[in-house]
């Protein structure tokens, strides 16, 4: 020892190279102190087995698994053996599945499913859940396969969505027609129900694993002008109902009660088509709705005038449709519609449509004196917002007899 020292003394250099090469080493077994094993990591997992064919974490012998869901969502597990290879191993299969090689074949074949099977799957839907019974839905998504085609449903942008706007705003809309005659386009309205109905029916696709993404989500909806309030004097009604004369009408039907009916109960169109001699409690007052626009069984009051208008038209017995042709089957909303705004043409009136007989009802009741919260309730609103859209009227009707004078002698 002294004499390394006297060596490293006599020589600087000598002893310098040795600190250096000393602590060289000590880094050396500071890095391989540092560098512990590694026992998580995304994708990848060690499991301790004695006979293992390597060594992992904390010397134990095993060997590395790989952990990947597949394109149903099943987990799966892997042996790969080392770290390296599993960790290759997972990357492989994630890459797999974005390629679809690991879709069973069943989701191979949907992958391929066309627009108009989604579109029937969707109908076939509401059917089994008793909804859309007049089949408007199905109407409605026949129209937008034949704008469209059939084409696979997966090759459906947003884009071609927005062409469908464009295309159903500038086509004509079924049974409606201008006081000059001219079909008339369709409203906002219309158009976002065919959107809704496609939106609906993609969303059921995905759920079934039929499509892996809804363009119609990423649409925007037409913006919707609901605040149209217009009521029916005196003088149209007793119009409207003179040209609803079967005379007039060269024979058919008598379309008379039901705009009688609708004039006195608020009832809507479809509600009033859908309605059965069953639904009726002569005794109470009321009739029962099994399905509205709520989706829910919903009640009616009616006054003296409506159950007398229900009275003359039959027995009122049986399982039978109020209205409805000779062999049983219910008037149809279009048929009444179109027949309704033929009727509207033969007596001059402009702007007339057969919902704004329920318009009529709530006006006239709050003309009567009656609040506007028990007249949310006889239209059967969600909430008494949906009824404010009256309040001017009640209001300006208000104004005008603050304003009236006495009259003098």
């Amino acid at each position: 020892m002294d004499t390394e020292r006297t060596e490293a003394t006599m020589n600087p250099e000598v002893w310098a190279a040795a600190q250096v090469e000393e602590v060289a080493k000590d880094l050396e077994k500071k890095a391989k102190r540092g560098k512990q094993p590694v026992t998580k990591a995304r994708g990848i997992f060690f499991r301790a087995r004695p006979n293992g064919e390597v060594v992992g974490p904390k010397g134990q012998r095993g060997e590395w698994w790989v952990c990947w869901f597949d394109a149903e969502s099943r987990k799966r597990r892997e042996k790969a053996g080392t770290k390296a290879a599993a960790l290759a191993l997972y990357q492989r299969r994630k890459t797999e599945v974005r390629q679809g090689k690991h879709f069973p074949e069943s989701m191979r074949r949907n992958q391929n499913v066309s627009l108009k099977a989604v579109c029937a799957d969707y109908t076939d839907t509401l059917k089994a859940n008793g909804r859309d019974a007049r089949g408007q839905a199905k109407t409605r998504l026949d129209e937008v396969v034949d704008i469209l085609g059939d084409i696979p449903a997966k090759n459906i942008t947003p884009q071609d969505i927005e062409r469908l706007k464009v295309r159903l705003s500038e086509t004509p809309a079924r049974g409606r027609k201008d006081a000059e005659g001219q079909d008339k386009t369709r409203t906002p309205a219309s158009v976002n129900r065919h959107l809704q109905d496609l939106r609906a029916a993609f969303n059921v696709a995905r759920r079934n694993g039929k499509v892996e993404k809804n363009p119609v989500a990423d649409v925007k909806l037409l913006r919707e002008n609901n605040k149209r309030i217009r009521e029916i004097t005196e003088a149209e009604e007793k119009a409207l109902l003179e040209a609803l004369d079967p005379a007039r009408r060269r024979g058919g039907t008598d379309l008379r009660p039901m705009v009688r009916l609708l004039l006195e109960t608020g009832l809507r169109l479809e509600e009033a088509c859908g309605l059965r001699w069953a639904d009726v409690d002569w005794r109470g007052g009321f009739a029962t709705l099994p399905e509205t626009k709520a989706g829910e069984k919903q009640h009616v009051a009616l006054s003296a005038d409506a159950v007398a208008i229900l009275r003359a038209l039959g027995p009122g017995d049986g399982e039978g449709y109020v209205f409805c042709w000779r062999d049983g089957r219910p008037w149809t909303p279009g048929y009444v519609t179109h027949a309704f705004g033929k009727a509207v043409r033969r007596a001059g009136i402009k702007d007339l449509h057969a919902h704004d007989c329920r318009h009529t009802f709530a006006c006239r009741k709050l003309r009567a004196g009656v609040d506007l919260y028990t007249v949310s309730k006889l239209l059967r609103h969600a909430s008494i917002a949906m009824t404010e859209r009256y309040t001017h009227l009640s209001r300006g009707d208000l104004k005008a007899a603050v304003n009236r004078k006495p009259v003098s002698d």
